[in-house]
């Protein structure tokens, strides 16, 4: 058997050790294993690629958009090699989601050490207007900030780098959030609506930004969840921030925001940009992303097809 780990050497958490962990785990249990850096952003997809024609199993090693990047890659290709991802990012929403998440790495990496007790996952792969990304795409207020926060915030802080540079500029941006918000139409529930949205949310996630706000979510039921964030009032913004900051963000019910929020569950979902191209591009899987609208200034969703994945007995929730 041969496996690929294919590496992000720039990701928070990744380094030597924690490469040399994932490589001996594999081979101690017999496993031809070669390495493959990834070197510039966008690398990952050809490095899938190629391994797919190649190996039996591909690991990627990286954060939230290294495993964007390989299901992009499995989105142009026939899928032969089966795959796991290894978050080795800052936020490392996937590792939750993928039932990985243990406090750390290495922890992460155990789980993989006997192949024979792992489970294949058939995993959705939502597109948006045909570019696939694994669990979440939005675009508007403050959806840039993973992608442009530093990465010395990343190294230095982790986590709480997102939100130390989102104080930064969060004054800089509060005219433009007034000023200029997602005029978007979209069908919920059988109803049509038009909106001035701050942002858009289309996840399949348990988990986003570091935060549990859809517990219920599963990654291979064939659905995903849309978010509309239509503003929230001075204090509503402040109990929200609080609850999910500093109180009970475990348990942090979006559906109570139901006046400032539209959330729903779908396959399919369809949103005109009334005002044209949004202002601040997409963020897919945490990193930028350039997404045509369609002749009808559109975007649709949809949920294309299915990765497997080679996941611990206990990843997807029931």
């Amino acid at each position: 058997m041969k496996a690929t780990i294919i590496y992000n050497p720039n990701a928070t958490g990744m380094n030597e050790d924690v490469l040399k962990s994932m490589n001996m785990t594999l081979s101690k249990q017999g496993i031809e294993v070669s390495e493959e850096m990834s070197r510039y952003p966008g690398n990952s997809i050809e490095l899938v690629k190629d391994a797919n024609e190649e190996s039996d199993l591909i690991v990627t090693m990286g954060g939230d958009g290294t495993l964007g990047e390989a299901f992009r890659a499995f989105g142009e290709v026939e899928q032969r090699s089966n795959y796991a991802h290894i978050s080795t990012g800052t936020a490392n929403d996937t590792a939750d989601n993928l039932g990985l998440y243990q406090g750390s790495v290495y922890s992460s990496v155990r789980l993989y050490e006997n192949l024979n007790k792992c489970m294949i996952v058939p995993v959705d792969m939502i597109t948006a207007n045909g570019i696939p990304f694994s669990y979440v795409s939005c675009c508007g207020t403050f959806t840039n900030l993973t992608y442009e926060t530093p990465k010395s915030f990343k190294k230095t802080f982790g986590k709480m780098g997102y939100y130390l540079f989102s104080g930064l500029v969060g004054l800089s941006c509060m005219p433009d959030v007034i000023h200029k918000p997602l005029k978007i139409s979209y069908e919920m529930n059988g109803e049509n609506k038009i909106t001035s949205a701050m942002t858009m949310l289309v996840s399949n996630t348990r988990t986003f930004a570091g935060f549990k706000l859809f517990p219920e979510a599963r990654i291979d039921d064939g659905i995903f969840e849309v978010t509309i964030l239509k503003g929230l009032p001075g204090k509503s913004t402040l109990k929200a921030i609080s609850q999910l900051l500093y109180k009970d963000g475990e348990n942090f019910d979006i559906h109570k925001y139901s006046k400032y929020i539209d959330t729903f569950m779908t396959d399919d979902f369809k949103v005109i940009f009334e005002s044209g191209e949004p202002r601040l591009g997409f963020n897919h899987d945490g990193d930028h992303a350039f997404v045509s609208l369609n002749d009808e200034q559109a975007i649709e969703y949809k949920v294309s097809k299915k990765i497997n994945m080679l996941l611990p007995q206990r990843a997807i929730k029931k």
